[in-house]
């Protein structure tokens, strides 16, 4: 009993540990393979693939290509398009510098006031070549026209030490969540310190700018969606929140956030852990298709694919490409593109197929740590090897069982592999010292057996009975 004392009170300390999370999140991604769910038949993503890349040139592209697919799917009239690109600098083409030094050296001749007329034409081509070059500008024109754009800001994630340097754009501000309640004690989302956002002449078009913030796990795994990201004393919500909320027809103040325990988006309820992440259901293939639609860039914006095909559909876009970007390590792949991460995302707010860890969760698994260490303390030492074998393996089974079927069935997670682990090692350190303690003694028996048959024999000997 001491030494399974011993080998809890080890176990206790070493929840966790990173060895014993990474156990968890991988049993945690069992789970989600076993399970079966059917996504959103709303979402469509639009990749940005070896195809398009060998056809339009090598990435990144000329802004202007970008402003073309949205002109394209706009006939097609979708209800939202997210984009996962980033656009935080300028895309200066190398000809416009040269055009802008012209313009100021014709400025300092006396070309304008000798002939006028040399002049106008001039400045006209001036201001065309000027148009032309300017990708961000038609980028920028192409997303007012179709008017239903959402991009993506990154937030630099840590606490705070001071107050801003400058004010955020009135362009992000308005995607500042501002129904936030909950008590002076509940947890808060992730901070954050800085941010960076698209550039205005983008920013100012876009029908809403929502985080691409992961926040991986001990072994680098993406599981969780922070839905909202605090920043200084203002709290903004994920790219894939603002996606659903906008294919809902609602606002960011139509979006609930209850400090510590979830999100409401109308009539949907997001539960989350305390600092609002969302475990994000994964959806895997179904027989040999891939869960959500995915369409060559090239393909739709050459017309390959008609775009009446959006119609009434959230689009995503972004680089599926390998070398275009990084990819994640999910449940479902070690390599899913940021794009149909976020595409899993979506579908899991609106389908409400979330995973949940419950608040009693933490209760109950340490109750079940507490049952295995007493029946490791009390009552396997006094079992028989075999029925202690018995019970031990069905109590792993029962384990493993609970744990499954309610990430199965009632998309539950509760933590239950420390326990497991507890159970399985304490087991075998009991058992081998068992086995080690009856060798000791059937050696020591055996050294007294044969002490005890040679005196015998000399006492025979002494006898004469050789």
């Amino acid at each position: 009993w001491f030494t399974a004392l011993v080998v809890v009170v080890l176990f206790l300390f070493s929840g966790s540990t990173g060895v014993i999370q990474s156990l968890e999140r991988k049993a945690y991604d069992w789970g989600v393979l076993f399970s079966s769910r059917t996504p959103s038949d709303k979402i469509a993503v639009i990749a940005i693939d070896e195809d398009s890349i060998a056809n339009l040139g090598r990435w990144p592209w000329p802004r202007e290509i970008q402003g073309k697919l949205l002109e394209v799917l706009a006939e097609g009239h979708p209800k939202v398009i997210g984009q996962t690109a980033l656009f935080f600098e300028p895309q200066v083409d190398a000809g416009l510098d040269y055009i802008l030094n012209i313009a100021s050296v014709l400025e300092k001749t006396s070309l304008k006031n000798t002939n006028p007329t040399e002049w106008k034409e001039l400045q006209g081509l001036m201001q065309e070549a000027l148009l032309h070059l300017d990708n961000d500008q038609k980028l920028a024109e192409s997303m007012a026209k179709v008017n239903n754009v959402l991009l993506g800001l990154y937030f630099e994630l840590g606490e705070p030490q001071g107050n801003p340097d400058s004010p955020l754009p009135e362009f992000v501000l308005k995607n500042n969540l501002v129904n936030v309640q909950g008590s002076a004690e509940a947890a808060l989302p992730i901070p954050s310190f800085n941010a960076l956002f698209p550039i205005p002449v983008l920013g100012q078009q876009a029908m809403a700018i929502g985080h691409l913030n992961a926040t991986p796990d001990v072994d680098g795994g993406i599981r969780t969606e922070p839905l909202v990201v605090g920043y200084y004393d203002q709290y903004y919500p994920s790219l894939s929140l603002l996606i659903a909320a906008k294919s809902l027809n609602l606002e960011p103040k139509d979006i609930n956030v209850t400090l510590g325990e979830g999100v409401k988006l109308g009539n949907l309820s997001i539960a989350t852990d305390p600092a609002l992440r969302m475990f994000t259901y994964f959806y895997a293939d179904q027989d040999g298709k891939p869960a959500f639609q995915v369409d060559s860039f090239y393909d739709v914006l050459t017309g390959k694919i008609p775009a009446e095909k959006y119609k009434d559909k959230i689009v995503l876009i972004g680089a599926t490409a390998a070398g275009v970007g990084a990819t994640q390590v999910t449940p479902i792949s070690a390599a899913t593109p940021p794009v149909l991460t976020l595409a899993h995302s979506v579908s899991s707010i609106l389908k409400q197929d979330f995973f949940t860890a419950p608040g009693w969760g933490a209760w109950a698994e340490l109750g079940v740590f507490l049952l295995v260490a007493l029946y490791l303390i009390l009552l396997l030492p006094r079992l028989s090897a075999g029925l202690g074998a018995a019970i031990t393996g069905g109590l792993f089974v029962a384990l493993l069982a609970i744990h499954f079927v309610l990430m199965t069935t009632q998309a539950m997670w509760l933590q239950l592999m420390l326990p497991a682990a507890l159970l399985l090692v304490g087991h075998l350190l009991l058992t081998t010292k068992r086995f080690l303690m009856t060798e000791k003694g059937k050696e020591k028996s055996d050294a007294d057996s044969a002490e005890s048959n040679r005196m015998l024999g000399l006492a025979f000997q002494g006898q004469g009975q050789l």
